[in-house]
């Protein structure tokens, strides 16, 4: 058979084609198991140089009985170990929807070999990147506070500098230099101002002034107990009157002193 290597491979006009990089494996019935059908999943091999991987496996349904097998020495051979409905389902499988009834080939091992996962080797890799990972983070939480100590020593190297050059730019444009503020021994906050102004009861002691007396209780009568216009004169309904206002505040002191009496007087123990 005459390979078409131009020629794509096209399952829906019945040309199925694969190239595998492995070995690739086709069912065989297994003649030691009489009662269950056992399957066995065998390699495809070359019968002139024994090469059992790189091989391209081809089928045309118009004009092929039997799959056909190139291996990568250039030796083509009919395979009639692999049967057409399996090779049919496993090809429909890798570039269409294949009839879900005929899955199973797949599950007992049809097809191309998978890759073989080197477990240990990705370990291994895993571990080292981890570590590395590791390192790196430890490292750089060590580096941060001496950069920052650095940095500080730096700003306090360079103020002076700073300072002069400051100084000799004002001098060249024409002005005269701040004098550098001195700090204060006190601990006051950010917020807090160096100047405390006095309160205005303090300049009124000052100046002499006597102090503001506290407003009447009731605004409407002004503590006199009667409302008070041209032609009126009546009881004030909005407080009780300074007679009773004066009850009042004499039985709260009266309540105070009894109060005071009775808790200063215990008992003394003999």
């Amino acid at each position: 058979m005459s390979f078409d290597r131009l020629r794509p491979p096209d399952p829906a006009a019945g040309y199925y084609r694969i190239t595998a990089e492995r070995r690739f494996m086709y069912l065989q019935q297994d003649p030691d198991r009489s009662l269950r059908i056992v399957w066995q999943a065998l390699p495809v091999t070359c019968p002139m140089c024994a090469a059992d991987t790189g091989l391209t496996l081809a089928y045309d349904r118009a004009a092929d009985d039997a799959v056909q097998v190139l291996c990568p020495a250039d030796h083509a051979w009919p395979e009639p170990l692999i049967q057409l409905a399996h090779f049919r389902t496993y090809t429909d499988f890798l570039y269409s929807h294949p009839h879900p009834d005929m899955l199973w080939v797949i599950d007992a091992g049809f097809g191309e070999e998978p890759p073989v996962i080197d477990y240990a080797a990705d370990l291994a890799a895993a571990a080292k990147y981890t570590a590395k990972f590791a390192k790196r983070r430890v490292k750089s939480q060590i580096k941060r506070p001496i950069r920052k100590v650095k940095k500080k020593a730096l700003n306090l190297a360079f103020t002076p500098v700073a300072a002069a050059l400051r100084g000799a730019w004002v001098l060249q444009a024409g002005g005269t230099p701040e004098a550098p503020a001195k700090k204060s021994g006190s601990r006051r906050g950010k917020g807090q101002s160096e100047v405390k102004t006095p309160s205005v009861a303090k300049y009124r002691q000052a100046y002499g002034m006597p102090a503001p007396q506290k407003g009447p209780d009731c605004l409407v009568c002004e503590d006199t107990g009667r409302i008070t216009a041209p032609g009126v004169s009546i009881a004030c309904t909005e407080c009780p009157g300074p007679a009773a206002a004066a009850m009042a505040a004499a039985e709260r002191k009266a309540a105070r002193v009894r109060s005071g009496a009775n808790s200063g007087s215990r008992p003394r123990s003999r």
